[in-house]
């Protein structure tokens, strides 16, 4: 073998180490880009789920099981959330208000990942739905925040419940 050949052989060596690193960088990225979006889904998912059990519960607590036709009948802003600290007694829309971790564990386990998360109901003007009210209103708001310590995106979403009377 000559010393063109020779050199030839350690260029196409070369070549192909490099064609491998790259091929080898880029599924890397796709894998942390894939992990990264299950994760992501998996947090939309957990929010959504949490959203949709508060909405299946009671506007408030007075109207649980009675019809209330005055806004100073509803629980006050003040007092939002569990009426006896019991996360497995979740009856009404605003005892949804303060539950970290679903108020239920430290942290909740989907597909082995480990996800946190924070909710705040308040009572909202249907002028500013950005907002909160300090007085009690027909209308409230769900805020539901997950996250995943290793993934430095939080998923925060909202929810409005309306209570109508005729």
């Amino acid at each position: 073998m000559g010393t063109g050949q020779t050199l030839l052989t350690i260029g196409a060596i070369m070549l192909l180490s490099t064609v491998i690193l790259t091929v080898n960088r880029s599924l890397n990225t796709n894998s942390q880009v894939l992990l990264n979006t299950n994760i992501g889904l998996e947090e939309v998912s957990l929010a959504t789920s949490i959203i949709e059990e508060a909405q299946g519960k009671a506007f408030d607590e007075n109207t649980y099981q009675n019809t209330v036709n005055s806004t100073s009948q509803l629980t006050p802003p003040s007092a939002l959330g569990q009426e006896n600290n019991n996360p497995n007694d979740l009856n009404d829309f605003d005892d949804y208000n303060g539950l970290n971790n679903h108020g239920l564990v430290d942290t909740v386990n989907v597909s082995t990942r480990i996800y946190i998360d924070s909710t705040r109901v308040c009572y909202v003007d249907p002028s500013n739905l950005e907002g909160t009210s300090s007085v009690a209103t027909w209308h409230k708001r769900l805020d539901v925040w997950v996250w995943n310590k290793d993934v430095p995106d939080t998923v925060k979403m909202h929810a409005l419940f309306s209570y109508w009377y005729f």
